[in-house]
């Protein structure tokens, strides 16, 4: 990778999280769910960790919390939780998990967001909590999928991390 493009990368993410601080919350979720389509649409970020026999990339301030089923991985962000799911037996153009998402009449889906390109499915989604500041974030590549609720100052934040994690999920 050349200078420039990691600069611009560094300072896209300063620009990021400055913005955040003072965007709406139809701000963030516009903002994040496009920016799940940006990083869908780019090469996945190279491996970091590995639990049985996947293989993903995790932020750096990104740590699994357990992983004793290499198939329901807790990870956690500070005090934010993530739980990736891996269904080995879906392929990477399933729909499973977004039907399974359309199909819950008790989620109150705000905005999603749809990806589909050289024979991959992916989405991502934003629905209310009960709780007023916190929202359910879920994204999904294949038979892969990452769900957390996130305060609503995070939301583009977190989806954009969420999807480099999903979109890098590789089984041996």
């Amino acid at each position: 990778m050349s200078h420039t493009w990691l600069r611009a990368a560094g300072l896209m993410v300063v620009l990021l999280g400055l913005s955040g601080c003072n965007q709406s919350v139809d701000d963030q979720i516009s903002n994040g769910l496009q920016l799940t389509e940006t990083v869908f649409a780019e090469e996945p970020a190279e491996h970091t960790d590995k639990i049985g026999n996947v293989e993903l990339y995790l932020p750096s301030h990104f740590k699994i919390e357990d992983s004793t089923d290499a198939y329901n991985i807790l990870i956690a962000k500070g005090k934010e939780s993530f739980i990736l799911f891996i269904n080995d037996r879906e392929d990477a153009d399933s729909k499973l998990y977004y039907n399974l998402l359309k199909e819950d009449s008790s989620k109150k889906i705000i905005k999603e967001n749809t990806y589909e390109k050289n024979g991959i499915f992916g989405f991502s989604a934003v629905s209310k909590t009960d709780n007023e500041n916190e929202f359910e974030l879920i994204v999904s590549s294949g038979g892969i999928k990452m769900t957390t609720i996130s305060q609503a100052k995070r939301i583009e934040e977190n989806l954009s991390e969420m999807t480099k994690i999903v979109h890098s999920v590789k089984i041996k």
